[in-house]
């Protein structure tokens, strides 16, 4: 991403604003995607580096923005660059006079040569507006009458709100559904998040600007709205109010790392629709990065055994992901209902594998989602007990072409279905799912959770099922209430496949399809057996 020089197949940012290229390549979405890749590659140098030395580059420009064959930036220049001792990142250095490209010297360094991260910022912050604008910074309409430099106009014209006069006519002539800038170019959203961030890397003294990793978060928001603006369910904040009755305890439903999640009431067309609201908690949540990702991956990945999103709202730091109501709740509360027959077990575990199928697949897109959280809680179950899986908050969105490990430093997920492998190394796979949905389906066999077995056992779900089978009595795992059902062929198939989810060796764990193969063939074993008992007419039917 940084560092590494290169030939610059597509030549640098400089080019494209000097009309020495075509610009029109740059689509609004396009030069977001530079703005992230650079701004990336400062959030390392600045405070990322392995041995704990930060670097200040003091020339970001963009003639020193090199773009691959895929218009993926680099920063290429390091020749002003300075090292920032260990541990004093936030410190200044001083110097006898200043070094740097006009046009972009932060103006507090070039009149009192105190050097800080934020004379990058700044710099940073003045390629933003090029991009915005389409003209360097040394452009001479940015040089007449009262006005005296880029970062001058910028703040004039963003205090009076008249943001058209900034934007490069060429992004306004994008024509696309749903924009809302003379309905045509940026997403109005996209480019409010952008202009304000921008806005504040440019402020006149060092400790107004904003570290740079606020300006990643802000600037992928910025793409998020972009590249989710064809269908974009925003929600008023006062609506969601009135259908949650401003969020009042009466409404609330439950909660946990992301904040609190209400049932509503929310007005749609003439009537009224049913819907939960979760609403982000800033003090304890899992954060914006996580609300970013699931909004993601519930506009992009639509499937009828995911839940359905209504809609969300971004307003007044209130953060709300409005979802579909399932009126049965989640699986977690029927593990030990006899009502919840074998066959519906079956079907409910069918749903979820297509799900899982769905999302490992990438679901026609070309990224595969990783959950990182199943577990019965996040199934929901909706009059007609059609599974629906939630709560991706955690989830990881993987190119299809990703061969290897995503490592992480503290493993996500709720003790009892981690896979443990992911647990001890932080290597997650889609095997760790897999491993997940397994201890699900034990659940459902069981017909109590894995905290209860924790709870009486001693040990989690997993470690009771294989010391059962490893004794051959994993007959006695089944749940008695509904033994009795169970053709015997249909719960070897279920066993056996269960079984093999809770393998340690990742390798040897079977993909969603293989799982979803083997359920639908206990499915069609099961209702076989009834339906030559008499007991029940059912056909399986494909989707």
């Amino acid at each position: 991403m940084i560092l590494v020089i290169d030939n610059f197949s597509n030549g640098f940012l400089v080019e494209y604003l000097e009309n020495f290229k075509d610009k029109r390549v740059l689509t609004w979405e396009k030069r977001l995607k530079i703005c992230i890749d650079v701004a990336h590659g400062l959030h390392y140098i600045h405070s990322q580096m392995e041995d704990q030395k930060m670097i200040i580059n003091r020339d970001i420009c963009s003639g020193n923005i090199g773009l691959d064959e895929n218009l993926g930036a680099k920063i290429v220049d390091f020749w002003f660059s300075v090292f920032l001792p260990p541990n004093q990142e936030d410190e200044a250095l001083y110097f006898e006079s200043y070094s740097g490209r006009l046009g972009y010297i932060d103006p507090e360094y070039k009149n009192t040569y105190k050097l800080k991260r934020e004379s990058d910022v700044y710099g940073f912050g003045i390629v933003l507006f090029e991009i915005l604008c389409g003209r360097l910074a040394n452009d001479p309409i940015y040089h007449k009458e009262s006005d005296i430099g880029l970062a001058h106009v910028a703040r004039r014209i963003f205090s009076t709100g008249s943001l058209e006069e900034l934007i490069d006519p060429i992004i306004k002539e994008e024509v696309g559904e749903n924009n809302f800038v003379l309905n045509r170019g940026p997403n109005k959203d996209s480019l409010h998040t952008f202009t304000t961030i921008a806005h504040q890397c440019v402020a006149e003294t060092q400790d107004q600007r904003p570290k740079m990793e606020v300006i990643v978060n802000e600037l992928e928001k910025a793409l998020f709205f972009q590249t989710n603006n064809k269908d974009n369910p925003k929600l008023l904040l006062e609506d969601i109010k009135q259908a949650t009755q401003n969020f009042h305890n009466d409404n609330w439903i439950g909660g946990g790392g992301f904040g609190k999640v209400y049932k509503g009431n929310l007005q749609h067309g003439d009537g009224f629709k049913t819907i939960v609201a979760k609403r982000l908690d800033t003090r304890f949540g899992q954060g914006e990065q996580q609300f970013l990702s699931e909004l993601q991956i519930l506009l992009d990945y639509k499937h009828e055994n995911v839940i359905g999103l209504v809609g969300y709202c971004d307003e007044n730091d209130e953060k709300v992901i409005v979802y579909e109501y399932a009126s049965r709740g989640s699986l977690d509360r029927y593990l030990n209902d006899s009502s919840l027959t074998w066959v519906k077990r079956l079907n409910i575990c069918i749903d979820v594998a297509r799900a899982l199928d769905f999302l490992h697949g990438g679901g026609g897109k070309q990224a595969k989602v990783i959950h990182r959280d199943i577990k019965s809680d996040n199934i929901l179950l909706n009059h007609d007990w059609k599974a629906k899986l939630a709560d991706f908050g955690l989830s990881l969105i993987s190119p299809l072409t990703h061969e290897t490990d995503y490592v992480f430093d503290h493993a996500c997920g709720t003790l009892g279905y981690l896979d443990p492998g992911y647990r001890k190394s932080g290597f997650l796979t889609i095997e760790s799912d897999i491993y997940s949905f397994g201890v699900v389906l034990f659940e459902m066999l069981c017909g109590r959770s894995t905290f209860i077995t924790h709870k009486h056992e001693g040990h989690y779900l997993s470690d009771f099922i294989r010391n059962k089978f490893d004794k051959g009595k994993q007959d006695e795992v089944v749940f008695q209430q509904i033994r009795e059902q169970m053709e015997p062929k249909s719960l070897t198939t279920f066993q056996k496949i269960a079984y093999q989810c809770l393998h340690h060796e990742r390798e040897e764990r079977p993909t969603t399809k293989e799982v979803l193969m083997q359920l639908k063939k206990a499915l069609a074993l099961q209702v076989s057996y009834l339906n030559y008992r008499g007991e029940q007419k059912t056909e399986i039917i494909e989707p």
